[in-house]
This record gives structure tokens, C-alpha cells and sequence, in this order.
């Protein structure tokens, strides 16, 4: 019992060793490329993802400084506005209160003028009433 090997062991090792070449071929290699080609486009597709994540973020910053700007020029011509409603509101008041002033005044001199009017109509008619009190007395 010798141990040498016979030729099927030496068939069966090249037929091994062609099928493992045919395979190579065939079908390893062209699967290799293929994943290969799959592994490209995924990593070309998250690099287009991450530079439109960047540009959206870019963007999304833009858009909210500029917000923030227009709601700041927005308080600001609001505040303007409110002051500016103030000080009409004051000037108003200013101008109704010395239009009041005026018609009291007005209204103070026409009392003062009406009650002279009537106390000059009294001591007339004071004089008349106290001679005729008189002469109903003296009669």
C-alpha cells in the first residue's frame, strides 16, 4: 500500500484548477466589476446627497438670516409707526384741549357779558320796583 497518487487525483486537481479559472472569468470577475461599479455609484450618490444637504443647509441659514432681517426692519417701522401714532395722539389731544380752552373762554366772557347784561337790567328794574313798593307804601 503505497501512496501514490494516482492520475484521477491529478485530473480532478486541473479540472479543479480549470473550473476555478472558467469561474474566475466568468463569473467572479465580471461580478467583481459590477460591484465595484455599484460601490462607484453609491459613494457618487452620497457625495451628490451630502453636497445637496450643504447647499439646503446654506440655503436654509440665507433664508433665515434674511428672515430675521425683515423682522427686524419690520419691529423697527412698527416702533416707528407706534411713535409716530403717539405723537399725532398728543398733538390731537394738544389741539382739542386748547379748542376747549377757547370755548371756555368764550363761554366764561358771554356769561360774564349776559350777567352784566342782566344785572344792568335789574337795578333798572330794581328802581322801578322799589318806587312802585314806594308809592304803594306812601298811597
Amino acid at each position: 500500500m503505497t501512496l501514490f497518487p494516482d492520475a484521477t487525483v491529478l485530473v480532478t486537481f486541473v479540472l479543479v484548477w480549470i473550473l476555478v479559472a472558467v469561474l474566475n472569468r466568468v463569473f467572479f470577475k465580471p461580478l467583481g466589476r459590477v460591484l465595484d461599479g455599484r460601490a462607484s455609484r453609491i459613494d457618487g450618490d452620497n457625495d451628490a446627497a451630502r453636497k445637496a444637504l450643504e447647499a439646503y443647509e446654506r440655503d436654509l441659514r440665507r433664508i433665515e438670516d434674511r428672515l430675521r432681517e425683515a423682522r427686524a426692519a419690520s419691529d423697527e417701522i412698527w416702533a416707528k409707526a407706534e411713535l409716530e401714532a403717539l405723537r399725532a395722539k398728543s398733538r390731537l389731544i394738544q389741539d382739542i384741549q386748547a379748542e376747549s380752552r377757547a370755548e371756555v373762554e368764550t363761554a366764561k366772557r358771554e356769561l360774564a357779558a349776559e350777567i352784566e347784561r342782566l344785572k344792568g337790567t335789574l337795578e333798572g328794574e330794581t328802581a322801578g320796583m322799589a318806587e312802585d313798593i314806594e308809592r304803594r307804601l306812601l298811597n
